[in-house]
């Protein structure tokens, strides 16, 4: 499943938890509906002309959210270009891989939960 950040709503947050200044949040909700433990959380850069191989998740699920860069993912057969900010959930049973064709790196948040 793809979360487009541009579908997301933008909360802006005046002096967030009696801090000083703003915030801006963008909640993905669609991911608060699993649950389990985290196996792997890690910041990734996927170099130019790179990839990452298509594969399923047997025994767990994992999130991808994009912090820079514009990857192509294959979501269970469908290729979709993806923008920072966008979300790829991958279910248990399910599968995706990533490529990088652009001449510059692409920054993601990799999530594995059991």
């Amino acid at each position: 499943m793809i979360v487009r950040v541009s579908d997301k709503t933008h909360d802006e947050m005046l002096k967030p938890k009696n801090g000083i200044g703003k915030a801006t949040r963008i909640a993905y909700e669609e991911a608060c509906k699993y649950e389990g433990s985290i196996k792997m959380m890690a910041m990734m850069s996927l170099d130019s002309d790179s990839t990452i191989g298509y594969h399923v998740h047997e025994d767990d699920m994992e999130l991808y959210l994009i912090l820079d860069g514009k990857p192509i993912v294959n979501d269970n057969g469908t290729e979709e270009i993806l923008n920072p900010g966008d979300l790829l959930i991958t279910e248990k049973g399910q599968g995706h891989s990533m490529s990088n064709k652009t001449n510059d790196p692409v920054t993601f948040l990799a999530i594995i939960i059991k």
